[in-house]
């Protein structure tokens, strides 16, 4: 059966996994001052990627994403991207579990071992994934409201302490810092956005992959510039890099007539909310690629080992607070640069020409199959 997502559920849930795990962690940081700069360059260098991937799925028309895979690439070539996309969302999960047990330890619980937490948030994930896609988008959509409006209030409250100087003067180390934070940006969290594309079976109508991904994308995009930039109004340009979670310190801040004050927890709570959605949707697109590349026609037999080897992964990839931050301040090591700029690419371009090899043009190749 296939598991068909309308548009406005999808959308919301590509917002929630773009914000996901990076609500609190230095941004761009390389950027300084000019992190809005790196903010719109890299809002403007992935958008032709999202386009991309969007095209590649509307391509598949109303079809599964295994049939049109198939349809597409063949069965071989299909089933052994499935299998490497399998292991980079099933690593992403590892590394979102890593980020949440870390923050968690570092700033509520710290004498609790991470594997507890780690263990807690798997069993979450391994129920969402279990319930599907059209569970987890409808999900998103309801905890969404939780998550904006909490943002959107603490952008209001942050306003009365920002300090506008601290975006001045504009470009005043040139440009490699802007490119360099727009690189970051677009390895963690823009591109990652990859791993929706095994996430959803289909669509309503071939134009509904371009109204999900990309307006999704943008505005989450804009939400994260918003905070982003906030926060270094209110730290400064220097502490925002220097600090491991700055947007929790600028909300720290936040004294409305000493009634209003320790507010940092509802940050924690929307960051763990849309980490738990990045996790299962990664869990889900790892479960689902895996069980494709096997031939299998159910995945939900792999979520539970998947997420039970997401425990000690969470581990392995990443055992303390400064490799978290080190994960999130890289500059597009080489597996990012593979599976999230280089393989979509090839895939784009091998589609286009069988697409047109076989005088379908813009139409569906698997439509056109069965006509």
């Amino acid at each position: 059966m296939k598991e068909l997502v309308p548009d406005h559920q999808g959308l919301v849930l590509v917002m929630l996994f773009v914000v996901g795990n990076t609500l609190v962690f230095a941004l761009g940081g390389v950027a300084g001052p000019d992190i809005w700069l790196a903010f719109l360059l890299a809002t403007v260098l992935a958008i032709p990627m999202i386009l991309l991937m969007a095209r590649v799925r509307s391509l598949m028309g109303g079809a599964s994403l295994a049939c049109g895979l198939e349809q597409l690439l063949g069965k071989w070539p299909s089933r052994a991207l499935a299998f490497a996309y399998a292991g980079y969302a099933w690593r992403l999960a590892c590394y979102v579990v890593s980020d949440v047990t870390n923050f968690i330890q570092a700033v509520a619980l710290p004498t609790t071992p991470q594997v507890v937490t780690a263990t807690l948030f798997a069993l979450l994930m391994l129920w969402a994934a279990k319930e599907g896609v059209e569970v987890l988008a409808r999900f998103a959509v309801i905890m969404s409201k939780v998550v904006f409006n909490v943002l959107f209030v603490t952008f209001l409250m942050l306003l009365s302490q920002v300090e506008l100087g601290e975006f001045q003067p504009v470009m005043y180390n040139g440009v490699k810092p802007v490119w360099l934070g727009a690189f970051q940006l677009l390895e963690f969290p823009f591109l990652e956005v990859v791993v929706l594309f095994w996430v959803f079976d289909c669509f309503r109508s071939k134009k509904s992959p371009y109204r999900v991904f990309l307006p999704g994308f943008v505005a989450a995009s804009l939400i994260l510039l918003v905070m982003a930039s906030t926060s270094l109004a209110v730290v400064g340009a220097e502490r925002y890099a220097q600090f491991y979670f700055p947007v929790w310190a600028a909300v720290a801040r936040i004294n409305i007539s000493t009634f209003l004050t320790r507010l940092e927890a509802i940050i924690g709570v929307t960051f763990a909310i849309g980490s738990f959605v990045k996790m299962a949707a990664c869990l889900l697109a790892a479960s689902r690629s895996l069980a494709y590349s096997f031939g299998f026609a159910d995945y939900r037999f792999l979520v539970t080992p998947l997420a039970l080897g997401v425990i000690p992964g969470s581990q392995w990839f990443i055992s303390t607070l400064l490799d978290v931050e080190l994960s999130v301040i890289k500059t597009y090591p080489t597996s990012a640069t593979f599976f999230q700029a280089v393989l979509p690419v090839l895939i784009w371009i091998w589609v286009e020409w069988r697409a047109r090899k076989l005088g379908r043009g813009k139409s569906s190749p698997t439509q056109a199959g069965g006509q």
